[in-house]
């Protein structure tokens, strides 16, 4: 009796193992087929957004169908780092976001809005729109119109300067020209 409870316990060891190993399997393929590094270079003639290190401070960047790179957002500041966020890592998904709403037709406009009670960076779908898509958050007390003006790397030499686009106290950035 003895014998029948070791095989027993070991048929069912063995299933649970083959098991937890299959899952494990489905899971990591998942994740290489999934994710898209933020950081790899597109081909000439393929637009797209990415995190750049070339430089040595992380850079979101842009390249257009031409094949020219463009400077969208420098990473320097550390202050997201004690939650996991350094500026590497905001610069891959902040890149990564702005990719999706790019490819989903979601990247219009660039405002400054609210979620989950904090300051953020977003999209809107037009002037005086609502902020729909989160692209990062504020630090707590930093001044989100003045993030807005000088968040955008293309936009140096205007900052301080209203948007094309604002027709209200909150501007609102058209990056459709931008992107064609």
């Amino acid at each position: 009796m003895p014998n029948a409870i070791n095989e027993s316990e070991t048929i069912v060891k063995q299933q649970l193992f083959t098991k937890v190993l299959g899952a494990t399997a489905i899971a990591l393929c998942s994740l290489t087929v999934i994710s898209q590094p933020s950081h790899a270079r597109p081909t000439l003639g393929e637009s797209r957004f990415w995190c750049s290190t070339s430089t040595g401070v992380p850079m979101t960047v842009y390249q257009n169908p031409q094949g020219a790179i463009e400077p969208w957002i420098e990473w320097a500041s550390d202050y997201f780092s004690g939650s996991g966020y350094n500026p590497t890592t905001r610069c891959q998904l902040v890149s990564q976001r702005l990719e999706t709403y790019r490819r989903n037709r979601q990247l219009k406009y660039i405002t400054v809005g609210v979620m989950n009670g904090q300051n953020v960076i977003c999209t809107a779908n037009q002037v005086n729109g609502v902020c729909q898509n989160l692209i990062y958050t504020l630090r707590r007390g930093q001044d989100p119109i003045a993030s807005l003006y000088n968040l955008l790397a293309w936009r140096q030499g205007q900052v301080e300067m209203p948007s094309t686009n604002e027709s209200s106290k909150i501007p609102y950035i058209d990056v459709m020209e931008k992107l064609r």
